[in-house]
């Protein structure tokens, strides 16, 4: 039997993650199902199963990505000299991914009530990405684009309730132009460039 190369087994598990995070924003965690990912991916469900060993195991390793996700869109966004720029680029990458990607946030949010398992992987993101927040704002201030008298931590939770509160209000119907104007109004308010 020829041996399984580490880093395909890597790139299959991503591949399998992709599709779940497809079908879980399209269909719900509830209706959702691993003959669903299977299908997305064009392949076996026995194939998902190589992978993760329940659906809920496939749900709850795709909600552990968010600090990961964030780390990326981080470093993806913020270059070059304009804070507020970087800050508009990193929001309107979130508000192009609002139709489909951000269901799996509702999603999450919808079932952790219910699922303890879940309920800790949220929290446990909310850390993480919290963490995330913090020392990129560190970082920030030591370039000097960021006042030292910014407390990172509470700016980190403020970013995060609002980010959570654009999105959220764009799904509801709030226009992108105005979404992005709340967002960067509050980046400055608590992030701003230093002066």
């Amino acid at each position: 039997m020829p041996k399984v190369v580490a880093g395909y087994k890597e790139e299959a598990r991503k591949a399998v993650l992709q599709a779940a995070a497809d079908v879980f924003a399209e269909k719900g965690y509830r209706e959702a199902t691993m003959d669903d990912v299977a299908k997305n991916l064009g392949v076996s469900k026995g194939a998902v199963y190589q992978y993760f060993d329940s659906k809920e195991a496939l749900f709850l390793a795709l909600c552990g990505t968010a600090a990961k996700k964030l780390e990326d869109a981080l470093r993806t966004s913020f270059k070059g000299p304009s804070l507020r720029e970087a800050a508009e680029r990193y929001m309107d990458a979130e508000l192009d991914k609002v139709e489909r990607k951000q269901m799996l946030m509702f999603e999450a949010f919808s079932e952790a009530p219910k699922n303890p398992a879940l309920n800790k992987v949220v929290r446990d993101n909310y850390v993480a990405c919290r963490e995330v927040l913090v020392d990129f704002l560190e970082g920030l201030k030591k370039q000097g684009q960021v006042k030292k008298s910014v407390d990172s931590d509470f700016a980190a939770k403020f970013l995060i309730a609002l980010r959570h509160g654009v999105v959220t209000s764009v799904f509801q119907g709030l226009g992108r132009e105005e979404a992005m104007r709340v967002w960067l109004d509050g980046f400055d308010w608590v992030a701003g460039p230093a002066r």
